[in-house]
Parts: C-alpha cells; structure tokens; sequence
C-alpha cells in the first residue's frame, strides 16, 4: 500500500487522472493540470513522478508538445499498450484512497 504523501502515490494519481478522464493514445491533457485534485500539502511531488513516469523504461505516458495559443507547452497522455502495466499503480493509488480497484481487464470494479 502506498501513502499519501509517497512518490508511488503521486504516480498512483497521475496515471489514475489520465485512464480516468480517457487520456490514452491520442487524447492529452496539458502536463500543467496534473496536479489538479491533489492535495495542495503534496503537490510538489507531482512534477518528480512525471518525471520518473516519463523517464522510466518501458515508459506508461507519452509527452508532446502541442501548440496552445501561441506557444507550444507539454501534453501528457498514456500509452495504449502499456495501460495494464499502469495497472499495479492505478490500484495501489485507489486503496490508499479508498476507491475500488481495477480487474485485470481495467474495466471492472473489484
């Protein structure tokens, strides 16, 4: 089990944030939103667990820049092949906060 306050559980919340608002594959979400939802105390762990989800290997998320307005800023999404490695994460993020867990098929409720 993760605790809040933990790198895991910021990960947890960032991969549980994008299969939950259906970021995978080509629908992203301005990396700026991320920690949206998490509470203020700990939100200075979101920037190191998207670092590490985007640097570890095989990587969950995928990040592009994508033109908003003027500039251009990063968007994050998850990578359709690896949702049900995301799987032991997403679980662990939605014990420690009490939601129901995901099956192994990410669409049933446990």
């Amino acid at each position: 089990m993760v605790k809040l306050g933990s790198l895991n559980h910021a990960k947890g919340f960032i991969l549980n944030k994008l299969f939950e608002d259906g970021r995978i594959g080509g629908k992203h979400l301005p990396a700026h939103l991320l920690a949206r939802g998490y509470p203020p105390k700990y939100r200075y762990l979101i920037e190191p667990a998207f670092e590490a989800l985007k640097t570890e290997s095989p990587s969950l998320i995928h990040v592009e820049n994508k033109r908003t307005g003027r500039s251009t800023s990063p968007h994050v999404c998850m990578v359709p092949s690896r949702v049900r490695r995301a799987r032991p994460l997403i679980n662990a993020y939605r014990k420690a906060t009490k939601l129901p867990r995901y099956g192994r098929d990410m669409k049933s409720l446990l």
